[in-house]
């Protein structure tokens, strides 16, 4: 059995709302999903230590969107962006987890 499903997913302007099958639900902005992207690439960019990195404008998170969501299997979804990026895979345990380390 999985641990966490989602019985909605929906897009907002600004975020990805998520309703688990437990009832909780949880919004995330599309801001700390990209950032928080668990692919390969974006993972090992994330653990670089190079200070000459150059770090995404406010301009280009305020214009960053969601253009599509496809389901893996029946653990994750897909997010493709606006900047071209489509490789990570968003399980709902990843999902769920980042919801739940937010601060509020």
């Amino acid at each position: 059995m999985l641990e966490f499903q989602p019985t909605e997913i929906k897009r907002l302007p600004h975020s990805l709302s998520i309703q688990w099958k437990d009832g909780h639900r949880s919004e995330h902005t599309y801001r700390l999903l990209r950032e928080s992207c668990p692919c390969a690439r974006c993972d090992a960019i994330r653990q670089e230590n190079d200070p000459f990195r150059m770090v995404p404008s406010e301009e280009y998170w305020e214009k960053l969107h969601l253009v599509g969501i496809q389901r893996v299997g029946r653990y994750a979804i897909q997010l493709m962006w606006s900047d071209g990026h489509k490789t990570g895979i968003y399980t709902f345990t990843f999902l769920r987890e980042l919801s739940d380390s937010k601060v509020t």
